[in-house]
């Protein structure tokens, strides 16, 4: 299970410009389980079957996310995603996926690999604008897309998670002091804030 990030300098506050109320915030999601899921070979279509019966919903074949009896699916490549679920030790999320998914799938934990932030505001677009290689315009990204892409030279996942927007990122840990110097900078004109942790709710 995810714990809090506790790398310098990232802690909760206020950052950059403070003359006027915060155009980004940031909150680290935490207690989340998170894992790898691959299809074996030519077996993508069963995959998403047994899925669907477990979950209630089928993998996307296309960069969405999709979500169901509390497991959310995000592409990640052709036959592959993150799985991603709440309140769940890393371990026992591991052996469900297992269970449900057979001989279909090669599935391994991911949860420790990664951080997971929340960032919204209405300053939000401009300040990804500076190193996210992506179009976040509403007609060009919008709510349940999922992009495997670079911040600033780091891969992450960027997933759009309201109409806000409010999008997350899982960004790799090990990376996670560059990424979030990258993203202070990047916001600092528009004036930021760092949230407590929340536990992640799902969804």
């Amino acid at each position: 299970m995810a714990e809090p990030s506790h790398e310098f300098p990232f802690r909760p506050g206020r950052f950059g410009r403070a003359t006027a109320g915060p155009g980004v915030f940031v909150r680290e999601r935490t207690g989340l389980a998170l894992a790898s899921v691959l299809a074996g070979r030519g077996q993508a279509l069963a995959l998403s079957s047994r899925a669907e019966q477990a979950f209630g919903v089928r993998p996307p074949d296309q960069p969405r996310a999709a979500c169901g009896n509390g497991v959310c699916w995000l592409w990640s490549g052709p036959a592959q995603w993150f799985a991603i679920a709440a309140g769940n030790a890393s371990q026992d999320f591991e052996l469900q996926l297992v269970g449900a998914l057979g001989a279909t799938a090669a599935v391994v934990d991911q949860s420790d690999s990664r951080v997971c932030l929340d960032v919204w505001g209405p300053d939000i677009r401009q300040a990804m604008a500076k190193g996210l290689s992506l179009d976040l315009h509403p007609s060009r990204f919008g709510t349940g897309d999922v992009a495997l892409t670079a911040i600033s030279h780091l891969h992450v996942l960027w997933w759009q998670v309201s109409d806000e927007p409010r999008y997350r990122v899982l960004a790799v840990r090990t990376y996670f002091e560059s990424f979030w110097r990258w993203l202070a900078a990047s916001a600092a004109e528009f004036g930021g804030e760092v949230l407590p942790p929340q536990e992640y709710a799902g969804g």
